[in-house]
């Protein structure tokens, strides 16, 4: 299953959710403040060896680097919903 994440962890519990209920072959989207996350070492180091994607223009938006994570385009994140079916996006 997709998963959407758009808040920031510092800022929201919708990360800690999607942890605690993931399944092995699930992905995550990290987008809008969500992408927070890839570039913060202490959320960064526990995304390591996941399926996750970070979308590029929220990234560069930010003035981040991501330190986990494969980046994204919105015509790559139309491309995984195409292909992993409509998307869990988690609340704040």
């Amino acid at each position: 299953m997709l998963h959407l994440v758009m808040s920031s962890p510092f800022t929201s519990s919708a990360l800690e959710q999607y942890l605690a209920y993931r399944s092995a072959d699930d992905a995550l989207v990290l987008l809008q403040d969500g992408v927070i996350a890839a570039s913060a070492p202490q959320h960064a180091s526990r995304l390591q060896g996941m399926a996750l994607y970070v979308l590029e223009e929220d990234l560069k938006a930010r003035g981040l680097e991501a330190k986990v994570g494969t980046l994204i385009t919105m015509t790559g994140l139309v491309d995984l919903v195409a292909r992993l079916g409509s998307p869990h996006s988690w609340p704040e």
